[in-house]
């Protein structure tokens, strides 16, 4: 039976697994199917999915530099009337969009910004496209230009920072304007601060406290401190979230809070930063939550700067589990993660170098588009037609293979053709196993009841046995009368063995009374003769008993007789069987039960059964 099952199983999981292979060949058939087919379908309009591709990427690249046209030649001419209007061609450079800015002539005929132009065009040019750059970049609005105006003829630096200023507050964008012009006298909106002494005996910025123009969370940055950074011992300057100005004469450290800011945020620092005569430079930079970001300059100590946050208390920032202070040569990524003033595809957007004043316009045109998300939208749309051209390629693939694929499923379908009869045949089998496990268990119930009858049929040849040794006892009073007769024999056991004793004490008597005969003829007098008397009194009554017990002996050995007749004439009317116990017995062991009992079961078992 086991092996049966076995078997059975076997075959059971083995039709299981082609089973689910059917499954899932039918399931990947009406897959692959319908795969196939929306393939077939989108190659059917491959044609017009790209046409229209193709259109509205043409659409998108020419609003996109209408606009930036547009608002590039309004900044410029409201800062050098009557210049040319600006001009921008989009164009693609090994799959990128590549932008060129130009002024167009009269004619028609295109002008390099920075080749064909002079540098207060190239300034103006450039502080817009970091004002865009700042928005479109997606990273914090805030801008630092050193010297921007350094080209620009002092009676159109007011209209310059008009149009910073406008440009700033509809942007959100907060700026840091370094000029050694005197902008107080062209705009009121303003906050000027002022550089005042000399580098030999100090210097030193007047700044007013910008504190209540500020609430706790609006982003920007609340003022600059430097702390022995070159020829600052420690001095502060205020910003508002509008434009700031830094204004003072030349070489009087202005520029010196710009690379303070290119070291705390792009980690430019040197040791020249370290004020002469001291050990360390330190700038610390109000942020939004009443926060200090502070950096550390320690040459010839590791780690050389250090970073760090801190609450309004002074204690470093920790936050889930993260303390915010970082030592090493690069900005922390939890600096650039929280403030987001980072160079942009590896240019400076935020804040400007002095020596470097142009933005961008030296680039490569495939940097200038990605940094002023120009063509970002027309990007978008070649991507798409990338991606289009890309899936019509894995559609041919698809159909080319999934047909080949099809056909084998369907040879694999059509040999499970006849799982469903050997499903049957197997069910079957299952049937006949369970009947030949339910005729196995009746055998075995047979098997057991035969057992137990042959079992019955000895205990009831033993039970007839015992009946016939039963019905050949002699009558109930003869029972009793035996009993009687052999409680007699035990009591004459009993007197025979005083009688054994009796004997032994008067052999012993006999023994004292020869020592007696043996003693002189005169004895000695005696003070005390009670214990003999008493000796010879107890001699006398032994010999009594003696008699008397002799004569009882002789009449029990005549009844022990009559008793041994009666025994075998019993023995031989049972056929030599014990009337008890059915054992073969004889007229001498007879009443012995213990000799023969051994050999069978007790008198009341045996009447029992």
């Amino acid at each position: 039976m086991h092996a049966i099952d076995h078997d059975v199983a076997r075959v059971a999981a083995l039709l299981a697994r082609l089973d689910g292979r059917r499954d899932g060949v039918v399931a990947r058939i009406a897959e692959l199917t319908r795969d196939v087919e929306f393939a077939k379908g989108r190659l059917a309009v491959k044609d017009e999915v790209e046409a229209f591709i193709e259109a509205v990427h043409g659409s998108a690249s020419r609003r996109s530099l209408a606009a930036f046209e547009t608002l590039l030649t309004v900044l410029v001419q409201e800062v050098l009337p009557g210049e040319k209007p600006v001009a921008l061609e989009l164009s693609t450079e090994r799959g990128l969009a590549s932008l060129d800015i130009c002024v167009r002539r009269p004619d028609g005929t295109l002008e390099d910004v920075l080749e064909d132009n002079g540098g207060a065009l190239t300034n103006v040019i450039g502080m817009a496209l970091r004002l865009i750059a700042v928005v479109k970049a997606d990273v914090a609005r805030f801008l630092a230009l050193d010297e921007a105006d350094c080209w620009i003829a002092p009676g159109r630096v007011s209209s310059f920072y008009k149009v910073l200023e406008d440009g700033a507050a509809r942007l959100g964008v907060q700026c840091l304007a370094v000029s050694h012009h005197d902008l107080s006298q062209f705009s009121g909106k303003f906050h000027i601060a002022r550089i005042v002494g000399e580098p030999g005996s100090g210097v030193t910025v007047q700044s007013v406290d910008t504190g209540p123009q500020w609430d706790d969370v609006q982003p920007g940055l609340r003022f600059i401190r430097l702390v022995n950074v070159q020829a600052y011992e420690d001095a502060t300057l205020h910003l508002s979230p509008g434009v700031n100005a830094l204004i003072g004469p030349n070489n009087r450290g202005k520029s010196t809070f710009i690379r303070s800011l290119r070291a705390v945020f792009y980690g430019e620092a040197r040791d020249s930063l370290v004020r002469a005569g001291t050990k360390a430079a330190t700038v610390e930079i109000g942020v939004a939550g009443r926060r200090v970001l502070r950096f550390t300059r320690q040459p010839r100590r590791s780690p050389v700067n250090v970073w760090s946050l801190h609450e309004a208390d002074g204690s470093v920032v920790e936050e889930k589990g993260m303390r915010y202070e970082t030592g090493g040569r690069n900005v922390p990524d939890w600096a650039a993660d929280l403030f987001r003033i980072t160079k942009v595809e590896d240019l400076d957007v935020h804040i400007a170098h002095q020596k470097f004043p142009v933005f961008l316009l030296g680039e490569t045109a495939s940097r200038r588009s990605a940094v002023l998300s120009i063509g970002q939208e027309a990007s978008y749309i070649r991507d798409m037609l990338v991606i289009h051209r890309e899936r019509c390629a894995r559609d041919n693939a698809l159909v080319r293979n999934g047909e080949k694929e099809l056909i084998a499923l369907k040879e694999t379908l059509d040999q499970l053709v006849e799982l469903d009869s050997l499903k049957e045949d197997l069910a079957q089998a299952r049937g006949q196993a369970d009947q030949v496990k339910a005729a196995t268990l009746r055998l075995e119930r047979l098997q057991a009841r035969a057992m137990q009858l042959s079992g019955i049929r000895q205990r009831l040849a033993k039970a007839k046995a015992r009946t016939e040794a039963t019905a050949a006892l002699p009558e109930p009073e003869q029972l009793a009368k035996l009993s009687r007769t052999v409680e007699r024999s035990r009591e004459r056991e009993r007197l025979g063995r005083q009688v054994v004793q009796i004997s032994r004490s008067l052999a012993n008597a006999k023994h004292r009374a020869a020592a007696l005969r043996d003693l002189p003829a005169t004895v000695p007098a005696l003070e005390n003769t009670g214990p003999q008397k008493d000796i010879l009194k107890r001699l006398t009554d032994l010999r009594s008993a003696a008699l008397i017990v002799q004569g009882r002996m002789a009449k029990i050995d005549e009844e022990l007789k009559s008793v041994q007749a009666e025994m075998a004439q019993l023995v031989e009317e049972t056929g030599g069987l014990c009337p008890t116990c059915g054992s073969p017995v004889s007229a001498d062991n007879l009443l012995e039960h213990h000799a023969h009992s051994s050999h069978s079961s007790k008198p009341s078992e045996r009447l029992t059964a």
